[in-house]
């Protein structure tokens, strides 16, 4: 038995996603319900855009949390939790051309933001920095794609810093404010 399975246009999600009190992405035109993020997921993220924004606002360019969209060139659409663009929006409601991406990892996530997302923001011929911290562990994972393509993966732990165009993230500094702040492990 065949059965057919429903998929959604770009400009169907967008019209939905206005609409919707909670944030979705949209994946090969399925839609998918984002989860929430624990406390320390949203100190991180925070604290990196802390981190960056002036930088990029400095350079020109325009610094977003988890609230703008991203739609790649496969016409899949995600939030990054942080994302520097340096270029014009094509549109009101979503960006194309991130210059930087962060993803900060979830137990529930981790090997999407690894595979999937990693492939799809790469495929950015603009982005040329993608992020992913984990924040539960001094760790954070960064490639450099370079024509869409992730030829490595380099990782900063404790005692290392990640120079960005925008601003450097100190690993331990980053860290020790996490752990500070956080009131739950």
């Amino acid at each position: 038995m065949t059965e057919a399975i429903a998929v959604i246009s770009f400009d169907g999600f967008l019209d939905r996603e206005q609409r919707s009190e909670r944030r979705h992405e949209l994946v090969g035109g399925r839609v998918y319900a984002m989860s929430g993020g624990s406390e320390r997921h949203d100190l991180a993220a925070g604290l990196v855009y802390e981190l960056l924004a002036a930088g990029a606002r400095a350079s020109g360019c325009r610094p977003f949390t988890s609230n703008r969209l991203v739609r790649t060139r496969s016409g899949n659409a995600y939030y990054p939790d942080v994302m520097v663009v340096c270029g014009q929006a094509p549109h009101r409601l979503y960006e194309t051309d991130p210059a930087l991406v962060v993803e900060v990892l979830s137990p529930s996530t981790a090997d999407v933001d690894r595979r999937e997302k990693a492939v799809a923001y790469a495929d950015a011929t603009s982005l040329r920095l993608l992020v992913l911290v984990d924040p539960d562990t001094r760790r954070m994972e960064l490639a450099r794609p370079v024509s869409g393509v992730i030829d490595a993966w380099e990782v900063r732990g404790p005692g290392e810093v990640l120079a960005t165009e925008f601003g450097d993230i100190d690993v331990d500094a980053l860290y020790d404010s996490i752990d500070r702040t956080a009131t739950t492990s």
